[in-house]
């Protein structure tokens, strides 16, 4: 039987049908920086992005036993699930020198009845090694999820000064196309900035691209455009995590974003939301 059906079925229902787009809340910082604030209650977090009209929700798999009730029935955002693990955004303790590691399986997704699964390929370490062994991590997941008809979005990162994630064009494009290459399904992918390098970004690969949110912008209108800019360039929706759970009303915010991405309301009528 072919297992490319059901990851084109699982895959789908991640997108709106009428805008082809899909906007996802990511909630899977906790393992990767603690409780932050805004996901201390992670049920009464998700349970907000839920009615506020997120696609899908992101979180790692043993989150879902606490938050299942969210996606039972019709009309219930799909689920995806993280599979991996870095420090690299961790400020407490200092990461000296940092590391990836693989934490969980495609078959613990499929055990949650997850519709994607996410992992992360970072370039930078100070260690060439380590990267090698990130990219042997994923092309053994990429096999799993390929067996069990299961979508992987692959989050590529460039690294600088072996801690924070940086914005620079020639460096996505590699990491981009370096995933794409790898097997992703779908990719998350950083906003370069402006739309002339992001649009050639989006054109140098062939997996369909997510925009990654990143940490909290500083106001809500730089937020908004940026989602603008980047569908206009192509990108086939968004995954939002700090800009949605730390906003003032955690459900205006999905809602308002959920508007922007399905071409409902512009940029200023999507502030006036929040």
């Amino acid at each position: 039987m072919n297992s490319g059906v059901g990851t084109e079925i699982r895959k789908n229902k991640l997108f709106n049908k009428k805008s082809g787009r899909t906007f996802v809340v990511a909630i899977d910082h906790g393992i990767l920086m603690g409780p932050l604030q805004g996901i201390e209650d992670i049920a009464d977090t998700v349970s907000k992005v839920a009615k506020g009209g997120a696609d899908a929700i992101q979180v790692v798999p043993p989150v879902v036993k606490v938050i299942k009730e969210n996606f039972f029935g019709r009309g219930s955002p799909a689920l995806i699930t993280r599979l991996d693990h870095s420090n690299y955004w961790r400020s407490i303790p200092e990461p000296k020198p940092g590391y990836y590691t693989k934490v969980f399986t495609v078959k613990d997704a499929v055990r949650v009845n997850a519709d994607a699964v996410v992992t992360y390929l970072l370039t930078g370490f100070e260690d060439d090694r380590q990267e090698a062994d990130n990219i042997h991590h994923l092309s053994e997941m990429v096999h799993e999820a390929q067996d069990y008809g299961m979508p992987i979005i692959i989050e590529p990162l460039g690294l600088e000064k072996g801690s924070q994630a940086v914005r620079n064009e020639s460096l996505i494009k590699l990491v981009v196309r370096m995933a794409s290459e790898i097997g992703a399904d779908l990719l998350k992918v950083d906003y370069t900035g402006n739309k002339k390098s992001f649009t050639t970004i989006v054109n140098s690969t062939f997996s369909p691209i997510l925009v990654r949110g990143g940490p909290k912008t500083k106001t809500l209108e730089e937020s908004f455009q940026m989602v603008k800019d980047s569908l206009d360039c192509g990108a086939k929706g968004i995954v939002f995590g700090r800009n949605v759970w730390q906003a003032k009303d955690t459900a205006k915010m999905t809602k308002a974003l959920a508007g922007l991405v399905h071409g409902e309301v512009d940029v200023k009528r999507a502030a006036k939301m929040v």
